[in-house]
């Protein structure tokens, strides 16, 4: 759960606040469609709120018109999911483009629990914005998914149920069979395995004993099953190699190219994509050690604790 930013912090997991330049990404989406490198999906969204960037619409247009990729994806808490953006966001995909699914953060059913879950007394404006988004897609048949997040944490974990019914109808309404849309239960990441993570895990099992994963009314039931490594665990064998130095590359806001979303601090940092393409960085010499030291069995600085690895799994 990630924790409400404030206006005021110049930073966030020390790297300073920006927007992504349009014309750099133009740049980097056309040079991933010269180097024929294709993605399964990809989300417009790191350490931030996606719908504060002015042109989110055409950053996503943009991809879904040049990039060879299975769907695109946006996560943002819908505060700013308003009836300009919202109809922006849905004229970005085309008929013959990727789909794109819009993951909504809302986590809580009630106004007090919202604000002391988010920091922000806003639920009200938030399901607004949603259902003028969800009347706007089915009038449009714009082909886009949505997926309503949960996230089960002390504070939030008595609403779960109420929080599935009330989506559920909705959806039952103003979803149908032309969209898959989705209501995901996620555990608590208590900073990637640390103490506090075995009762989060624990909240987490208790409240959604009585759920059943499958179509409910007008959604998809989705648990999450994946948890994080805790210290404690007991891993057999040597550890792996971590699949994300394969698989998960970031492009901060700034043009920097990272090897995986769970380092907030950019150590696996590998350059500029002002000054070299994809391509380059991503097969470097950089990175290319970065693998090395796994395949060898050397998990250093940010690797050496993550709580990551449970989620991944590098294919021989």
């Amino acid at each position: 759960m990630c924790a409400p930013h404030h206006e005021g912090w110049s930073d966030v997991h020390g790297v300073p606040k920006g927007a992504l330049d349009p014309e750099l990404w133009f740049s980097v989406v056309d040079g991933l469609a010269r180097d024929g490198v294709g993605f399964d999906h990809l989300i417009f969204q790191w350490l931030g709120e996606p719908t504060l960037h002015p042109r989110l619409a055409e950053l996503v247009g943009h991809a879904a018109r040049h990039l060879t990729v299975d769907y695109l994806r946006v996560d943002t808490n819908a505060l700013l999911l308003g009836e300009e953006r919202g109809a922006a966001l849905l004229s970005a995909v085309s008929e013959q483009g990727p789909p794109l699914l819009v993951v909504l953060s809302i986590d809580a059913h009630t106004a007090p629990v919202y604000a002391r879950v988010k920091g922000r007394d806003a639920l009200e404006r938030v399901r607004r914005n949603v259902r003028t988004f969800l009347r706007r897609r089915r009038h449009t048949g714009a082909r886009v998914n949505v997926q309503l997040q949960f996230v089960v944490q002390e504070g939030n974990a008595h609403e779960a149920g109420a929080f599935l019914r009330y989506w559920a109808d909705l959806l039952a309404c103003q979803g149908g069979p032309d969209w898959h849309d989705e209501v995901l239960f996620k555990r608590l990441s208590v900073g990637g395995g640390a103490a506090g993570q075995a009762a989060a895990d624990a909240l987490y099992e208790r409240t959604t004993a009585g759920f059943a994963e499958g179509k409910v009314g007008g959604v998809h039931v989705q648990l999450w099953h994946d948890r994080p490594w805790q210290h404690d665990d007991a891993h057999h064998g040597p550890r792996g190699p971590c699949a994300a130095l394969w698989l998960t590359p970031v492009i901060r806001h700034d043009g920097h190219l990272q090897m995986c979303c769970a380092d907030m601090g950019g150590e696996l940092d590998l350059g500029s994509l002002r000054e070299h393409s994809f391509s380059e960085l991503w097969n470097g010499p950089r990175a290319e050690a970065l693998r090395q030291a796994h395949r060898d069995g050397r998990f250093e600085g940010v690797c050496a604790g993550c709580g990551g690895i449970n989620w991944y799994e590098a294919p021989a």
